[in-house]
């Protein structure tokens, strides 16, 4: 008798744990009537990148004027040592992003970088986040000025 009840209880467990499956191993299917939700690193809105890695214009345009909203939210705070040193890192992850998107000619990325990216003790916190204001907003003219000329260059090479 004890038998047959652990039987029948490992069966039903089997049973529902098997309906819940999809057919993706390790993924439940969603209930009925409900919404399709993910969770993890990729869940939430993502900008959509296309084989190079390059997002939609308008995707890193909207990337753009959050940074620099967010900068300029930065100036005329009281800063602190730490926070120069995020502002600075920002600005890091700015020249990333504006490399990754464009890929500048290599003579222009480097005057840019030079002028742009100076020592982290030559400025104050306060003034570092006047300088990343300054740098987002070349980057946008930098791009009006330039885009142009990139999308150019992609349809010719396609």
């Amino acid at each position: 008798m004890r038998v047959t009840m652990v039987a029948v209880g490992a069966l039903f467990l089997a049973g529902s744990a098997t309906a819940q499956l999809s057919p993706e191993t390790g993924r439940t299917a969603t209930p009925k009537g409900g919404a399709s939700e993910s969770f993890g690193a990729r869940s939430g809105w993502q900008p959509l990148r296309d084989a190079n890695g390059h997002m939609r214009e308008a995707d890193y345009r909207a990337m753009l004027a959050g940074r620099i909203a967010q900068a300029q939210a930065l100036v005329g705070q009281p800063l602190t040592n730490r926070d120069a040193k995020k502002i600075r890192s920002a600005m890091r992850a700015d020249f990333i992003a504006w490399r990754k998107q464009y890929d500048p000619r290599p003579k222009e990325y480097g005057a840019l970088r030079e002028r742009w990216v100076v020592d982290e003790a030559a400025l104050s916190p306060e003034a570092w986040a006047k300088h990343r204001v300054d740098w987002l907003r070349a980057q946008q003219q930098w791009i009006l000025a330039n885009v142009g000329e990139i999308e150019a260059k992609t349809a010719r090479a396609r």
